[in-house]
């Protein structure tokens, strides 16, 4: 079964079957059972349905505990991203890498079992990916590639030296939330491939303030292309 993961201003996906409160040993996690074109799907909207979860209080490794769980066969993310360089507002982008070292995000918080250090040398799922990049194109859906995702502790946004600074190491794109959970879906080895919406300029790109209404804006106008992005994995899956 396939599982998605949604971020600020996607917060359904489909019918709601029922919800599921998982318990893992890192604490509990609730999963909504969705039926998505006739078939049952697993997502969580990851700030909660009502967005009460700031980034830094997520729970992210409930969450993917509670997806290996339950064996879900592969996660698409989504994420809201602020645009750094290459892309602009309104643009959906595969993401190819990304950049956290300073925020710790593990399952690993020791090794009495074992030195456990996961490669990620390919971070997603490169099947994920072609059938992505096929849906699109047949549903005549633009995604970009190439996305370079650098992610900041939140809950504010960034200040333009911090953008300047991603841009020179190598970002083009900035979250609060895709660098928490690749590395935990990595290490408990979920298949994932990432979407993220540009949903404006990053701080110092523009010389406009940013604001939380333009992003939640912009992914309401998206919502659409996601979902039909979504519906194409399902039909893939059956």
């Amino acid at each position: 079964m396939l599982a998605f993961i949604g971020g600020s201003g996607f917060y359904k996906l489909g019918k709601m079957i029922k919800e599921h409160k998982i318990e893992t040993e890192y604490g509990s996690a609730l999963l909504q059972e969705n039926e998505l074109l006739g078939q049952r799907v697993l997502f969580i909207p990851r700030h909660g349905p009502e967005h009460k979860l700031p980034p830094h209080r997520i729970n992210y490794r409930a969450n993917v505990a509670a997806l290996k769980k339950l064996e879900v066969s592969g996660v698409l993310s989504v994420y809201a991203t602020g645009g750094i360089s290459d892309y602009a507002p309104g643009d959906l982008v595969l993401v190819e890498d990304y950049l956290s070292f300073w925020i710790e995000s593990t399952f690993y918080d020791d090794f009495s079992s074992g030195i456990k250090h996961v490669d990620q040398s390919n971070p997603f799922d490169t099947e994920m990916e072609k059938n992505m990049l096929e849906i699109a194109a047949v549903k005549g859906i633009e995604i970009k590639k190439g996305g370079i995702v650098a992610t900041t502790p939140g809950p504010r946004f960034e200040t333009k030296a911090e953008i300047r600074a991603l841009k020179n190491v190598g970002a083009n794109l900035v979250s609060m939330t895709l660098g928490r959970e690749s590395p935990l879906l990595a290490e408990i080895e979920i298949p994932h491939s990432a979407l993220v919406i540009v949903t404006n300029y990053a701080c110092g790109i523009s010389d406009k303030p940013l604001n939380e209404g333009e992003v939640l804006e912009m992914m309401e106008k998206k919502n659409a292309e996601v979902l039909s992005l979504l519906e194409g994995l399902v039909e893939k899956a059956r």
